[in-house]
C-alpha cells in the first residue's frame, strides 16, 4: 500500500460532539489504515493480541503485544496488524482533563504523551478497567478509571518508545514546573526566567509541541488551580486573584471568563 498516493491527509472525527471520552472494543474492519490525523482528541489504543506496525508521523514501531500505542491530535498514524486483533481504543478530548480539578490527570497524560508505544508486562489489568470503562458514565469514576490505568502504564515505560518529544525538551521542562510548583502564576517570563531562557523560546516550544503558545499552556494550569481554590477554598475571589498573580480582582475575572466561559462567582455558584 503506498500511502503517499492521496494529495491530502484524511482526518477522522470517531467521537461525537457532545462526548469528552469514549471507550471501545478494537474494530475488527480497521486491522489496516491509510495515513490519517484524529480531529482534536488524543487515541489510545489497547492491544493485547496481533502482531504488525505502527507509523505515527515517520517512526514505525513494531507492535509486540500486550501494548498501548499513543497517538496525539496533532499526529499522522497509520498501521498495520494481523487477524485476529483484540484490545480497546480510548478517545479522549482535551477538555475531559480541562474540566478535572486533578492536576494528576493532566500530568500522567502529559508524560503518556512523550511515547508512541508503551510495552507492557501484562494485559489482564488493562482488559478489566477497559472493559469497566467501556460502559461508565459516571465522569468521577471515569477520572478514577483512566487515572489507574495511565499510571499502571507509565510503569512499563523503560523499554518503550519515545516519540519525537523529548524528555528533556523545553516544553516538558515547563510543564513539569508547573506540575510540581505550590503554585501557578500567571507569568510567562517569570516561568522562562526559571527555565534559563527567553519567553520566545519558551513560546516556540510549546507551539512546537502542542501548537499552543506558552500562555495558552499557562492558562490552563491556572485556570484547573482558580477553580479548585474557588471550589475547595473559602478564599475570597479577590485573594485568589492575588494568589495566582492577577493585579486585581478585575483582571482575573476577565481571563477566568475568556478560558472557562464563565466568570469565577457564576462558576463558584453553579458548585452549590
Amino acid at each position: 500500500m503506498n500511502s503517499k498516493n492521496s494529495k491530502i491527509i484524511e482526518v477522522k472525527n470517531k467521537l461525537e460532539a457532545q462526548r469528552l471520552l469514549k471507550v471501545a472494543a478494537f474494530d475488527q474492519n480497521k486491522i489496516v489504515t491509510k495515513p490519517h490525523k484524529h480531529n482534536g482528541y488524543l487515541e489510545i489504543v489497547f492491544l493485547s493480541s496481533t502482531n504488525g506496525k505502527h507509523s505515527v508521523d515517520g517512526r514505525e514501531s513494531i507492535v509486540k503485544t500486550p501494548c498501548l500505542l499513543i497517538i496525539r491530535k496533532d499526529n499522522v498514524h497509520h498501521w498495520e496488524l494481523e487477524n485476529p486483533v483484540k484490545g480497546y481504543v480510548v478517545l479522549l478530548k482535551k477538555m475531559f482533563v480541562d474540566q478535572s480539578l486533578d492536576f494528576e490527570l493532566a500530568k500522567l497524560i502529559d508524560e503518556l504523551v512523550e511515547f508512541d508505544t508503551i510495552y507492557l508486562k501484562d494485559s489482564i489489568f488493562f482488559e478489566s478497567l477497559l472493559s469497566i470503562l467501556e460502559f461508565e458514565m459516571n465522569k468521577t469514576s471515569q477520572e478514577g478509571l483512566l487515572k489507574a490505568l495511565l499510571a499502571k502504564a507509565l510503569e512499563s515505560t523503560d523499554h518503550s518508545k519515545k516519540s519525537k518529544t523529548s524528555q528533556n525538551s523545553l516544553y516538558a521542562n515547563f510543564c513539569e514546573l508547573l506540575n510540581e510548583n505550590p503554585r501557578v502564576l500567571n507569568h510567562v517570563a517569570y516561568y522562562a526566567s526559571l527555565l534559563n531562557t527567553s519567553p520566545q523560546n519558551l513560546n516556540a516550544s510549546c507551539k512546537k509541541n502542542t501548537n499552543l503558545t506558552a500562555s495558552e499552556v499557562l492558562a490552563g494550569y491556572i485556570i484547573k488551580e482558580a477553580k479548585r481554590l474557588l471550589f475547595y477554598t473559602s478564599n475570597s475571589i479577590s485573594e485568589i486573584a492575588f494568589q495566582l498573580g492577577f493585579s486585581d480582582k478585575s483582571n482575573f475575572s476577565k481571563y477566568f471568563k475568556r478560558y472557562s466561559g464563565v466568570t469565577p462567582s457564576e462558576f463558584k455558584k453553579n458548585q452549590h
